[in-house]
């Protein structure tokens, strides 16, 4: 049993199944000026109306559960109904004392909602960290990340325009351009593919392989590149373009040829 809300100081409890106390809005209703014996729970469960609404409810709307239901006997006693005859007997009470309900209902719903996404934004913020630590993303990539966040939560983006990527040493405060491994070897014009420099780079500790879930996959696993932590020395992890969920490394180019001398250093 929980307490679902509170009408004029009357709190209204709820079944295990969801099901709303129908003496606990009679309660309600009385506090709000409603016959006590005019309007008890037992006259309005009697009446033709509201059986046939329970019939109906029964019958044609797969509520998975039985519209009403009574407790006897203990702490939680009472006759127990679904929301669409708490909507029925309100309306059975009074005018004022439906729209009381429904809006009482209304502001319960706003703020599950609430609940619900602040929920949502604080499980992202925990995944998005533990996916950086595993996966060494850039500041770039945390950023952009973080501003997905914001515009999912409906929240304004106060999150800065960009991120400062560069090695570790640089302290002018400004970001150093980087290329993809194949773009750097072609452009200096070394004689190895990026697959094989790849290879040689993970011999240093500098990448290493990482996996993801794939349908398209060997044995339903995908693996791709990821900078490790003394990687981030030479280059960033950018999510890949192919998908989020991986990353793509790409090498600052003013660190690259420190790690080719690196990589002739491997045999």
């Amino acid at each position: 049993m929980n307490q679902l809300f509170v009408i004029d100081g009357v709190s209204v409890r709820r079944d295990l199944d969801g099901r709303y106390c129908l003496n606990d809005l009679h309660r309600a209703a009385v506090a709000t000026g409603a016959n006590e014996r005019t309007k008890e729970p037992a006259k309005f469960l009697s009446s033709t109306q509201t059986l046939e609404l329970i019939e109906e409810l029964s019958v044609t709307q797969n509520l998975g559960i039985a519209p009403v239901d009574t407790i006897r006997g203990g702490n939680n006693q009472g006759t127990y109904v679904c929301k669409e005859l708490v909507y029925a007997y309100a309306m059975w009470i009074s005018a004022s004392f439906n729209l009381k309900v429904i809006r009482t209902f209304d502001e319960i719903q706003s703020a599950s909602a609430v609940s619900l996404k602040s929920d949502q934004v604080q499980a992202g913020v925990i995944l998005l960290e533990s996916a950086s630590r595993m996966l060494n993303l850039s500041n770039s990539s945390k950023l952009g990340a973080y501003q997905k966040l914001l515009q999912v939560a409906g929240l304004p983006d106060l999150m800065p325009q960009y991120a400062i990527d560069a090695p570790a040493g640089a302290h002018d405060g400004s970001s150093r351009p980087t290329q993809s491994l194949s773009a750097l070897l072609k452009t200096n014009s070394i004689r190895m593919t990026d697959s094989q420099a790849y290879q040689q780079l993970a011999k240093l500790g500098i990448v290493e392989h990482k996996e993801r879930q794939s349908r398209s996959g060997a044995n339903g696993v995908k693996r791709f590149w990821s900078l490790t932590a003394k990687g981030c020395m030479y280059g960033k992890n950018i999510t890949s373009p192919a998908n989020p969920r991986e990353t793509q490394p790409h090498f600052f180019e003013s660190k690259f040829p420190e790690l080719i001398r690196l990589l002739e250093t491997v045999h």
